[in-house]
């Protein structure tokens, strides 16, 4: 080998040695560096994310819990109003003939029954072809019976119930009777159809009945309203101020009626709520005329 060759056999060994070591270190920089995208969460921030992972946990289950003690109360106070319907009925069918024409049937409430089982009983209340068949009671305050049944189970379907104020054998002038108005369609949740003129076609009469006689029920007007309003009226300073309300609530009715109310008159007003606004309410006067 001449002298050149040699030399540029040994440029030729160095260069290859360096490239080795070269490659060397930058395979042992890789294995130091930490990837991008992996890097470790602190103490703290595991404690946020496990925090944050409970929180949501128990958000889940508090909600199912609801969930299903919502639909629990819905087959609970369904149960019950059933059982009451057939427990303290008689046999007895009553048919009514109202001026119009038309014939209305239901089932006599034995009043005896229902008082054994809770003497808050003041009526029982029932609009033909609907779900509204229930017991109607007047409490010490008008805060009970929103959360507990006939039966005086713990329940947030609650009860019908007169207002507090009013006489229970229905003899003020105006009788208010409250109910929920229940997503499962059931209480006073069948008061929204009378917000369409059709059905007010369909649904003219309702029987009020109580321990002291029964009374054709007839509404005259709808009121969309809220809870912030002062439409609950049970006095009235004389007979002018009694028929300016009815008027009133007449100008403002969700469907007109030819029904007539005149001085010597006593009506009922249903009300529950509505959701299409904030603390919405929705109420249906009434005529109450005495069956003979």
């Amino acid at each position: 080998m001449d002298y050149e060759n040699e030399n540029q056999l040994q440029e030729t060994m160095v260069v290859t040695i360096e490239d080795e070591n070269k490659s060397k270190q930058s395979t042992s920089e890789k294995k130091r560096s930490p990837k991008k995208g992996k890097r470790k969460l602190s103490k703290f921030g595991r404690a946020v994310l496990y925090v944050i992972l409970i929180g949501s946990l128990s958000m889940a289950g508090y909600s199912g819990f609801q969930l299903y003690k919502g639909m629990k109360d819905y087959r609970d106070s369904e149960n019950a109003y059933h059982n009451l319907a057939d427990t303290t009925g008689t046999n007895e069918e009553e048919v009514v003939t109202t001026e119009t024409g038309s014939t209305y049937s239901y089932t006599k409430a034995d009043f005896a029954k229902l008082a054994e089982i809770n003497p808050d009983v003041v009526g029982w209340l029932s609009l033909q072809d609907t779900v509204i068949n229930y017991p109607v009671v007047q409490g010490k305050d008008n805060e009970y019976y929103l959360h507990h049944l006939f039966t005086g189970e713990y329940n947030n379907t609650g009860c019908l119930f007169l207002d507090m104020d009013d006489a229970k054998d229905f003899s003020s002038r105006n009788s208010i009777i409250y109910a929920h108005h229940m997503r499962n369609g059931s209480m006073f949740a069948e008061l929204e159809g009378y917000r369409k003129q059709e059905y007010y076609e369909t649904h003219r009469e309702m029987i009020l009945q109580t321990p002291n006689g029964t009374y054709l029920v007839e509404p005259f007007a709808g009121l969309l309203t809220d809870g912030y309003s002062d439409y609950v009226q049970i006095e009235f300073a004389d007979d002018d101020a009694f028929l300016a309300y009815v008027a009133q609530m007449r100008e403002q009715s969700t469907f007109q009626s030819d029904v007539t109310v005149g001085a010597e008159d006593r009506i009922l007003t249903m009300s529950t709520c509505r959701y299409d606004v904030e603390n919405g309410r929705y109420a249906v006067f009434a005529k109450l005329t005495p069956i003979e």
